[in-house]
């Protein structure tokens, strides 16, 4: 796993999920819009563009930190976190004002740099950013096609993408390939999203037996929701996950369930990231007491 050829091989891998999921939020939030004639040339490109200005911003201040401030020589190569900035951008609204997503990374990438964060920053990340649309009065998670039309969508509709969700977080097929392609990683915790979606689908045939309700809607949210993507891409990130295979088990049985729990408490687009971020706190505790233990 520390050979010279490692860090290039997660990299590359990373970056192939990022250009799929870019050309489908492309496709999603620009091309059809453009072709409906709801959006002018330039606006197809705006998920790209995010992408782009997500990983610049942290290339650059990594560097300047690295060369002025540590006097540490830079290494792109092991750099991880403009890859998993990038990440959350796909599961932002594609309405995101540019300009105020620019002081959000400039300040998120800032305090990545100076603050040793146990505690999963990315899942943090998002849900902050979405607390400032919010209270911007700018939250909404539908384009501009979305908002003018009401669709009756069928679950194989949603498979594919159709449904309203993130940039690029609606295409479970998509989804499903970006997993199958970060598999072939050895560090990639390929367990956490399989234990992760029995543990929130058994929870909800629970809930929807105990409250009879319909089974099939709560599967349609799910598909819907920003679950698969997160479970995939930000509840696997090595550097706030166990390493220990029982604790990753647990770990990954306490995202399932609260993930359908804070879905249904607040929405099915930040429940899964309330739910990461929760876990997260609880694993970090606990390694902070065990550390704490161990050095008695």
């Amino acid at each position: 796993m520390k050979n010279k050829y490692s860090n290039l091989n997660i990299i590359i891998r990373y970056y192939l999920v990022i250009i799929i999921l870019t050309i489908y939020a492309t496709y999603k939030n620009g091309i059809l819009l453009y072709n409906k004639k709801l959006i002018n040339f330039v606006y197809i490109f705006k998920p790209l563009l995010l992408i782009l200005l997500s990983l610049s911003i942290s290339y650059l201040i990594t560097f300047l930190y690295k060369k002025y401030i540590k006097k540490e020589k830079y290494s792109i190569k092991s750099d991880y976190n403009p890859i998993f900035i990038a990440l959350i951008v796909f599961c932002l609204p594609i309405n995101i004002n540019i300009f105020y997503y620019l002081i959000f990374i400039v300040i998120f990438n800032i305090v990545k740099l100076f603050l040793n964060i146990k505690i999963n920053y990315y899942a943090m990340m998002k849900l902050i950013i979405i607390l400032a649309i919010i209270l911007l009065n700018k939250y909404n998670y539908q384009n501009i096609y979305e908002l003018s039309i009401e669709t009756n969508l069928s679950t194989f509709d949603m498979f594919f993408g159709k449904a309203i969700g993130g940039i690029a977080t609606s295409n479970i097929l998509l989804l499903i390939i970006c997993y199958i392609i970060l598999c072939t990683l050895i560090n990639y915790k390929k367990e956490i999203p399989l234990i992760s979606f029995v543990s929130y689908f058994l929870t909800l045939i629970v809930f929807c037996l105990i409250f009879n309700q319909n089974i099939i809607i709560n599967i349609k949210d799910m598909i819907c929701s920003e679950f698969i993507y997160a479970i995939i891409l930000i509840a696997t990130i090595s550097f706030y996950s166990p390493i220990l295979r029982n604790q990753r088990i647990i770990y990954s049985i306490l995202i399932g369930i609260l993930s359908f729990t804070f879905n249904k408490i607040f929405n099915i687009y930040e429940g899964v990231f309330i739910a990461i971020l929760i876990t997260s706190i609880i694993f970090s505790i606990i390694n902070y007491v065990k550390e704490k233990k161990e050095k008695k």
